[in-house]
């Protein structure tokens, strides 16, 4: 009896972390791994830009994709909107996509499931001026549990992810601009994960803004000369509901899991 007690001492956390933790981050590497192989065949580039809106960097995005007639999608955290609304306001008006990142980027995995939900909630009803409740979510770190899962899925939204990091906040140096296009580019297309939030340091144009608007420029250049699509994510994701469109091995896991 005694030796049973242990087992499941050692068992049931083992589960429950398994339960709470891997299968979601199963789900997610499938996701992803789906979505990279549906953007090779549908040649397809989605710039998507997390974190903002900032006060400098947005506008100025803003203007690069106006001046080469691109749509892009964005995943504003609640309380930056709230901080900067007119830029935000921008956004909209010019006709790119706006989904949910959360209120304050919180990492589900480091925090109390609680935590977690209230963050998601309070991310969508600050941003409810410029979404629908049903709007896309990108999980900030790219982190879900299941608890984090149940909550998007309850509320008939959709979880998404990138194929590409552009690397635009890694810890040290930066990579150069032209090794992130290239590898997108030969990869044929995918969801190039960018950021747009305001960073301290540089002057009034800090390295990282810059590099941020270069690979931008470049993938837009690139794709044109490569019979690469920029859309947006929820153009990519509406293809995909087409059967005679869908790639022949898409993953079944993230077809089962993933709500319409």
């Amino acid at each position: 009896m005694i030796v049973d007690l242990l087992i499941a001492l050692i068992l049931v956390p083992a589960m429950s972390i398994a339960a709470v933790i891997l299968v979601p981050f199963a789900y997610a590497k499938c996701s992803a791994l789906a979505l990279a192989r549906w953007c090779r065949h549908a040649r397809a580039l989605v710039l998507t830009y997390d974190d903002g809106p900032g006060e400098t960097l947005t506008p100025q995005l803003l203007a690069l994709l106006r001046r080469h007639q691109v749509k892009a999608t964005f995943f504003p955290l609640g309380r930056s909107a709230v901080q900067h609304p007119d830029a935000l306001d921008q956004v909209a008006k010019e006709g790119h996509e706006l989904a949910c990142h959360g209120n304050r980027h919180c990492h589900s995995w480091k925090v109390w499931p609680r935590e977690a939900l209230q963050d998601i909630e309070q991310g969508y009803a600050s941003l409810a001026r410029w979404m629908p409740a049903t709007a896309l979510f990108r999980p900030p770190y790219g982190k879900i549990t299941l608890f984090t899962w149940l909550a998007v899925v309850k509320r008939k939204a959709r979880i998404v992810w990138w194929t590409h990091d552009s690397g635009d906040t890694c810890a040290g140096t930066l990579p150069t601009v032209e090794s992130v296009v290239d590898g997108i580019i030969q990869d044929g297309g995918g969801v190039v994960l960018l950021h747009d939030f305001d960073r301290k340091g540089g002057g009034a144009n800090p390295p990282r803004h810059q590099f941020v608007l270069d690979v931008t420029r470049r993938l837009i250049e690139r794709a044109a000369s490569s019979d690469l699509k920029i859309m947006t994510l929820g153009d990519l994701l509406e293809l995909r509901r087409q059967p005679r469109l869908r790639p022949a091995r898409d993953s079944a896991l993230t077809n089962i899991l993933q709500p319409p």
